[in-house]
């Protein structure tokens, strides 16, 4: 899949590093590399990045936007149930 496969996808529906890298069937690293990249050449191309950061599932910490892949524990509460980061792209801006 190439990024402008990928950045179509996206527009679509927010999707996890994840789920795009088992659809695939690639390594999670590399599609997260795609991710990093696509996000700079969506923004440099007037598309709006839209990143909803991973969440626990039990205290409601909220990560940074900025880890694209969901952590192993959340520092609040040492809890593993996490919810993971997802990344949608919304169409250029007019």
């Amino acid at each position: 899949m190439y990024r402008k496969d990928l950045l179509k996808a996206l527009s679509a529906t927010p999707r996890s590093v994840s789920s795009i890298a088992r659809e695939l069937k690639l390594n999670r690293a590399d599609v997260e590399e795609d991710f990093r990249h696509l996000i700079r050449s969506a923004r440099a191309g007037g598309h709006r990045v839209v990143v909803q950061p991973a969440r626990c599932r039990r205290c409601g910490y909220t990560f940074g936007e900025e880890k694209l892949t969901k952590p192993s524990k959340c520092p609040a509460c040492r809890g593993t149930w996490l919810y993971e980061p997802l990344i949608g792209v919304d169409p250029k801006d007019h």
